[in-house]
């Protein structure tokens, strides 16, 4: 039987708390970040962090580590219940970024759409991927309080002036494998 590999909200928590829904890009903060974690019952999976999206809204992304706290420190996140501190940026690159703009590439367009061609620009997906292998913590580190190894996450999404709160609809996945 493989063994599980699953993605959760903050603290192992089910992924239906991870909502985005609700950015108001109106005020003066022009990011907000969102804990999410990988997990397992079993020590020291190794896996490839990938994520993909539109880009409908003028959103740029990126993920870094983070770590749980007992006590909010100094810049830290406190979301369902926990404190978690950012540590750094995760080293990835676009599989299929345009250099000249914010848009995709075909080069996955056949794996998304198969042969359907009438897709808006913003529509084609972009698809990052770590540049290395990320791994649970091994079986010499205790897991956490439901038995799981646990790895932290915190998603970084930042805009500038020219997005409103009449914002378009963009779908965003997070995997790990």
């Amino acid at each position: 039987m493989p063994n599980a590999l699953l993605i959760g909200a903050g603290d192992a928590k089910p992924i239906q708390q991870l909502e985005l829904s609700n950015i108001d890009v109106s005020g003066a903060q022009k990011y907000k970040d969102v804990v999410f974690c990988v997990y397992s019952t079993k020590p020291g999976l190794a896996y490839h962090l990938q994520l993909a999206h539109t880009t409908n809204i003028g959103f740029s992304y990126e993920i870094d580590k983070a770590s749980i706290e007992t006590d909010a420190v100094n810049g830290s996140i406190f979301y369902l219940g926990d404190y978690y501190k950012k540590g750094s940026k995760l080293a990835g690159n676009y599989l299929n970024k345009e250099t000249e703009s914010n848009y995709a590439t075909n080069a996955y367009h056949e794996k998304t759409y198969e042969k359907y061609g009438n897709v808006q620009i913003s529509a084609e997906p972009l698809y990052w991927k770590t540049a290395s292998q990320e791994k649970l913590p091994d079986e010499r580190q205790k897991p956490d309080k439901n038995g799981n190894y646990v790895n932290y996450y915190i998603l970084h999404i930042t805009w500038d002036e020219t997005v409103q709160n009449n914002k378009e609809t963009d779908m965003i996945y997070i995997m790990a494998g």
